[in-house]
């Protein structure tokens, strides 16, 4: 006997197997929707804004200068006869560098001195003369003519006495400068001449010497700063002492904090119309010659009281086009976002001058998986050292 589904008609199997497979692909999609619609909100780790007492400062682009600094040049000419330190090499103040060749100076000095004892006896030679004749004329033996022809022969005499004497100073100088001597203490730079080379007032310098300490940081500041640091540190730019400069330190081009603090030596007294800035300089003793002329650095100026700021951590701030912004997980537990005005960086935290309010939840992990208005499930993170 057939099967009952044998005699089915082929296309009633096949409808009916086309049913099933809608039905049971209709199920999978209900199962999926209702399965979406119950997720979880994203996890995200928060951290609280917080009041803490610092010390507040501000930060600003310097560079190094030395405090004495020359080019050593030749004032005399002739020839590099010694070099008497190498380059790069520490000199004291009055230490030989170089010489330049002396034989033609010492020439000119012992001519100098012979010219000078024969104007000097030539002079003397006028003055018995002038003594002779005033005491015939006296006398009336002398015409009045004759008399001042010798007076002014003496004075003739006495004036190159005077002019022998100048030109004997002169060649004295120019042997002297023929040592070119350290006129402060400091390091030497490259050297431009060899020794045999000529050297004179039209050539260039021979070499740079600069003082290695102490060293000045110069920096410029805007008027708004400017007025805010004097107020808050009570400074005095005319009366400028250690006593009530506010502390300076450097952040050095790696990165470091430099080992040593410093003073401010010297406020301008304008304001660069161009610029609408004011030219401050700091003072570094720069015991261990670390800080050189000319590198960059960063100049802090640090408030001598702490006060009261709000810190969030560094992780928690984005930045867009508008600005600096944190997002936030307000009381409904979703995400908000809020624009903030940062202050200084302290540690792993940023001041945050407006925007927030101490105890406001702010994202710092998870910030990729949220958005705002998007309903979350807030974690407390670590607390910053700090955060009461």
């Amino acid at each position: 006997m057939p099967h009952f589904a044998d005699r089915v008609p082929r296309f009633v199997r096949y409808a009916a197997a086309a049913g099933l497979l809608f039905a049971s692909t209709a199920c999978s999609d209900d199962s999926s929707k209702q399965g979406s619609a119950e997720a979880p909100p994203p996890s995200v780790s928060v951290a609280a804004a917080f009041d803490k007492e610092i010390q507040q400062s501000a930060t600003f682009v310097g560079q190094i200068a030395a405090v004495d600094e020359v080019d050593l040049v030749a004032r005399v000419s002739g020839f590099l006869e010694k070099k008497d330190v190498q380059d790069g090499a520490r000199v004291k103040q009055g230490q030989l560098i170089f010489q330049i060749e002396k034989d033609e100076y010492e020439a000119a000095l012992e001519k100098a001195k012979a010219d000078l004892a024969s104007a000097k006896a030539d002079a003397a030679l006028k003055a018995a003369d002038e003594k002779r004749d005033k005491d015939l004329f006296e006398k009336g033996h002398v015409s009045e003519a004759a008399y001042e022809a010798t007076q002014a022969q003496k004075e003739q005499a006495d004036a190159s006495v005077m002019a022998a004497d100048s030109a004997l100073k002169q060649a004295e100088l120019n042997l002297s400068y023929t040592d070119i001597k350290a006129p402060f203490s400091g390091r030497i730079g490259k050297t431009t001449y060899s020794v045999g080379e000529l050297v004179g007032p039209s050539t260039e310098s021979l070499a740079r010497l600069i003082q290695l300490a102490p060293v000045y940081v110069n920096f410029s500041v805007s008027e708004s700063e400017y007025l805010n640091a004097v107020q808050q540190h009570n400074i005095d730019p005319s009366d400028l002492t250690a006593e009530n400069s506010p502390k300076l330190s450097l952040i050095l081009p790696n990165g470091e904090k430099y080992g040593e603090n410093g003073v401010l030596v010297f406020i301008d007294n304008r304001v660069d119309p161009e610029t609408g800035t004011i030219s401050l300089r700091g003072e570094f003793k720069n015991a261990n010659d670390e800080l050189v002329s000319g590198t960059y650095v960063s100049v802090i100026i640090e408030s001598p009281t702490q006060t009261k700021a709000l810190l969030v951590p560094q992780a928690a701030i984005q930045r867009d086009q508008r600005g600096a912004f944190v997002l936030l997980v307000n009381d409904q537990q979703t995400v908000e976002q809020r624009y903030v005005e940062l202050g200084e960086v302290v540690g792993p935290d940023y001041v945050v001058k407006k925007g927030l309010q101490s105890g406001e939840s702010v994202i710092v992990q998870g910030l990729q998986k949220v958005r705002p208005g998007v309903p979350v499930n807030a974690v407390l993170a670590n607390q910053p050292e700090g955060q009461s």
